[in-house]
C-alpha cells in the first residue's frame, strides 16, 4: 500500500486544500479565504479565477469583432491579450467571462489529478519535499488565478509520459508539445525530448517542428509582433524570476549610488553587464564540474525513464523562461517536474550526489515558498532574502543546465555525430597527431533513446 499512499499523497492533499478554499469562498466566507491567501504569499483578487477569466474575455469579445491584443473590454482588468493568436483561433468556442468559474473548476482538477502521474517520492522525507513543493505558494498561486500555464503543464506532462511508448503514440506526445508551443511560446523547450529519437526519426520529426512553427509564424506574424512588447515585465524584487533580476536591480543600486555624476547613466548598464556575465561564468563552471563528474551522468543515466524525461523537460522549461525574459512565479509549477529525478539522484550511494539532490530540492522547495516568505519579513529582511534567493535560483539553474546538457549529449543523433567525426579523425589525421589514451572520443551507443 505504500507506493500507492506515497503516489496519490500529493494529488489528494492539493485536493483537500482547493476544495477547503473553494468552500470558504463559495459560502462567503472571504475574509479568511483571502487571509489565508495573504498568509501564502498570494495577493487576492476580488474573486478567483481571474487569468482563465481574461482568456474567456478574450474568446468573448473575438466574436463581437473586438481587437484585444492591445486591450479587452471584455476583462474585468481590460488586460491586452499577449498570449499566442492560436488561442483566438478557438474563439469560436462558445465560452465567455460567465463560464469562469466552471473552467477555473475544471483547470484546477484536471491539474490536480495530473499530479498523481508524476514518479512518486518512496521515503518519507521525500514525501514531505514533495508536499511543500505541492502546497507551495507558487502553485496555490496558479490554482487560485487559474492561469492557461496549468494546462500547459498538463500537456507537458501527457507529452513526456507518451515519450516512453511506440513510435505513434510518442508522435502524439509531440504533437502536444508543439500545441503547448503554439499556445504560449515558452513549452517550445518540452519538445527536447525529440532527442531521445534515433537520428533519422529525429532530423525528420525535426523537420515537421520547423515547418509548423514556420507556417504559424508567417500566418500570425503580424498578431506576434504587437503582441511581444506587451508580455509581463516589472521589478526585479518581486515574484518574477528571471536571470537579470539580481544583475539588473544591483546595477540600480550601484547607478543610484552614483549619483549626478556625468558618468552616472553608464555605470548601471556597465555594472549590471558585469555581473550578468559573472553569474553566467560561475554557472557554466558548476555545470561543467557536474558534467565532467563522472558518477553524475552514470546516475542519471540509472534513473527510470519518466524520472529522467521529466527531469529534464521541467529543466528545459525552467532554463529557458529563466535566460528568455521575467516570469511569473506561477510558471514555477514545472518544477514539479524537476524533483522527481532529483531525489532519485539523492537515493544513490554518492555522497556527493545525495547531498546534490536533496540540497537542490530543498532549494527549490524554498524557491517556490519565495513570496510567503518575502511578504511577512520586514524591509530589512527582504533585502537579505532577496539576495539569497537569487542566488538559490543561479544554483537551481546550473544544475537544471547540467542535466540538460547530459540528456542532449547522451542523444542518439548527438553520439552517431560524436561517432562520424572520431571515424573521420581515425580516417584523415595520423596516428601520431589523434588522441591518445584517456582522450579518445566516446562512441559508446547511447542507452537513453526512445523505444522502437
Amino acid at each position: 500500500m505504500r507506493p500507492v499512499a506515497y503516489r496519490l499523497a500529493a494529488p489528494l492533499a492539493a485536493l483537500v486544500c482547493f476544495l477547503s478554499l473553494s468552500w470558504l469562498y463559495g459560502w462567503g466566507n472571504h475574509a479568511l479565504y483571502e487571509n489565508i491567501l495573504r498568509w501564502y504569499g498570494v495577493v487576492p483578487f476580488r474573486f478567483p479565477f481571474v487569468d482563465i477569466s481574461g482568456s474567456l474575455a478574450a474568446w468573448e469579445c473575438a466574436r463581437q469583432g473586438v481587437d484585444v491584443i492591445l486591450s479587452d473590454p471584455c476583462d474585468v482588468l481590460h488586460r491586452g491579450y499577449n498570449y499566442s493568436p492560436l488561442w483566438m483561433a478557438a474563439a469560436p468556442i462558445p465560452l465567455g467571462v460567465s463560464d469562469r468559474v466552471p473552467v477555473g473548476w475544471c483547470l484546477d482538477l484536471l491539474f490536480i489529478a495530473s499530479l498523481g502521474l508524476l514518479p512518486p517520492p518512496r521515503r518519507p522525507v521525500e514525501l514531505m519535499i514533495v508536499l511543500a513543493a505541492t502546497l507551495s505558494t507558487m502553485v496555490v498561486f496558479a490554482l487560485e488565478r487559474a492561469n492557461p500555464d496549468i494546462l500547459l503543464f498538463v500537456l507537458a506532462l501527457m507529452a513526456g509520459l507518451l515519450a516512453v511508448c511506440r513510435l505513434p503514440l510518442r508522435l502524439l506526445g509531440y504533437c502536444l508539445a508543439l500545441v503547448a508551443a503554439l499556445l504560449k511560446y515558452y513549452p517550445i523547450m518540452v519538445l527536447i525530448i525529440v532527442f531521445r529519437e534515433r537520428a533519422s526519426r529525429f532530423i525528420a520529426t525535426s523537420i515537421v517542428i520547423a515547418g509548423a512553427l514556420a507556417v504559424f509564424c508567417v500566418v500570425y506574424h503580424g498578431e506576434i509582433a504587437r503582441g511581444l512588447p506587451t508580455i509581463t515585465r516589472g521589478p526585479y524584487n518581486t515574484d518574477l524570476f528571471a536571470a537579470k533580476n539580481l544583475p539588473f536591480l544591483l546595477g540600480e543600486v550601484v547607478g543610484g549610488v552614483a549619483g549626478p555624476w556625468s558618468w552616472a547613466p553608464l555605470v548601471q548598464p556597465v555594472f549590471a553587464g558585469a555581473v550578468y556575465a559573472t553569474l553566467v561564468g560561475i554557472c557554466i563552471v558548476i555545470c561543467l564540474r557536474l558534467l565532467g563528474y563522472g558518477e553524475f551522468s552514470s546516475t542519471l543515466a540509472s534513473l527510470s525513464e519518466l524520472e529522467r524525461i521529466f527531469l529534464a523537460t521541467g529543466s528545459a522549461v525552467i532554463v529557458g523562461c529563466f535566460f528568455a525574459g521575467q516570469s511569473i512565479g506561477y510558471r514555477g509549477v514545472f518544477l514539479l517536474m524537476v524533483i522527481p529525478g532529483l531525489l532519485a539522484i539523492s537515493r544513490v550511494s554518492n555522497r556527493h550526489l545525495r547531498n546534490l539532490g536533496v540540497g537542490t530540492c530543498v532549494v527549490i522547495v524554498l524557491l517556490m515558498w519565495g513570496e510567503c516568505f518575502r511578504l511577512v519579513l520586514a524591509s530589512e529582511g527582504k533585502i537579505l532574502f532577496w539576495l539569497i534567493r537569487e542566488l538559490g535560483w543561479w544554483w537551481a539553474i546550473s544544475v537544471m543546465l547540467a542535466v540538460i546538457c547530459n540528456f542532449i549529449w547522451e542523444a542518439p543523433i548527438v553520439r552517431a555525430m560524436a561517432s562520424d567525426l572520431h571515424r573521420w579523425v581515425v580516417t584523415h589525421i595520423p596516428s601520431s597527431q589523434q588522441p591518445g589514451p584517456g582522450r579518445t572520443v566516446n562512441t559508446a551507443n547511447s542507452t537513453g533513446g526512445a523505444p522502437s
